[in-house]
């Protein structure tokens, strides 16, 4: 295993990359990576990045990257390299949209955080599932792939189940999950979407596209951080009673952060959703026995066990990464491994 490698390489080069805006780092990474399969194809499948040769057994797939970071599909072929078993590509509009204006996305070094403000930028359901049909023949057996969709943000939200479904409708036959996504901070009233008579058309209308596929995925619904106690168990069980397979928890944490003397509004992401994150996991494992995907703040493998101790089914990354660097999917992957191999040996 050649981990240490990678992530001493990792401490060393960070200082450096960091000095540089972060979403810049993030689309020339992006077109690194693109670059890189086009030039070598499927023989950058066997590469793992910071991971074992050989696995010494099959894992249960149970790391993720979380929504947001592969927004249009371009990381996907890569993905199982860096350790990980599944990834949810998006947040995908049915419409293609810029997003909010730059710069959107920061960096808090010192308390491991990330600021975005991104908007739902990405290529459209069309053009990102015409990507995902290419590329999936080229996935590993057992790699799941789900969607989060979104609607436009010149939308009305009285018209808001309708771009669900159409966000939703290009991806038949090619995603294992979607993801209903009212939790981001970054498009104006999306949140207000984030109640049961708001969503049970959205949800609805995103059935009734599965209802027409030949094949049958779950639909899950993502949250807010901010929805605890009794709000929560109200939505947990209304959407239950609509037929709803699971929940994500949570998305950023809504709040603000100044630039150049200017309050940007937006979420939070990173060490600073840990315990809230982990809390909202809690109570929802207790309102329910539906899949539970915990996302926000697991920035060790530490945190990876508690998360699915405390009743997660799965979960995903996104900071964690960003800060752990290129083998951070593979530590956890250990560490997960030998703590569910030592409790079944119990």
């Amino acid at each position: 295993m050649f981990t240490p490698i990678v992530s001493m390489t990792w401490k060393l080069v960070r200082p450096l990359i960091f000095l540089c805006d972060s979403e810049f780092i993030h689309n020339l990474s992006t077109f690194l990576i693109r670059s890189f399969y086009q030039v070598f194809g499927r023989a950058i499948l066997r590469i793992k990045v910071g991971g074992p040769i050989t696995a010494p057994h099959p894992s249960t797939p149970i790391i993720g990257l979380a929504a947001g970071f592969d927004k249009n599909a371009e990381w996907l072929p890569t993905l199982p390299s860096f350790g990980f078993q599944f990834t949810e590509i998006g947040t995908v509009t049915p419409r293609p949209q810029s997003g909010n204006d730059k710069p959107r996305l920061f960096r808090e070094v010192s308390n491991q955080t990330l600021f975005n403000r991104m908007g739902f930028n990405n290529l459209g359901a069309t053009m990102i599932a015409e990507r995902l049909r290419d590329v999936k023949p080229t996935l590993p057996q057992g790699f799941e792939v789900g969607v989060n969709i979104g609607k436009n943000k010149n939308t009305r939200n009285d018209d808001a189940a309708l771009d669900y479904a159409a966000a939703l409708s290009p991806f038949a036959e090619l995603v294992d999950y979607a993801v209903i996504n009212v939790s981001s901070p970054n498009t104006v009233g999306l949140r207000d979407l984030q109640t049961l008579e708001s969503l049970f058309p959205i949800v609805q209308a995103s059935q009734n596209v599965i209802l027409s596929w030949k094949k049958s995925i779950p639909l899950y619904v993502k949250l807010a951080p901010e929805v605890s106690g009794e709000s929560l168990s109200d939505l947990i069980q209304g959407l239950e009673s609509k037929g709803i397979d699971g929940f994500i928890l949570t998305n950023t944490l809504a709040g603000q952060y100044t630039h150049e003397g200017q309050a940007l509004s937006g979420g939070w992401s990173g060490s600073c959703l840990t315990e809230t994150s982990l809390e909202r996991l809690k109570q929802a494992r207790s309102m329910t026995k539906k899949t539970l995907i915990s996302v926000g703040g697991i920035m060790s493998g530490a945190h990876a066990i508690e998360r699915i101790q405390a009743g997660a089914d799965r979960i995903q990354v996104y900071s964690g990464w960003i800060y752990g660097g290129p083998s951070f999917p593979w530590q956890l992957r250990s560490q997960l491994d030998n703590t569910l191999v030592s409790q079944s040996n119990r």
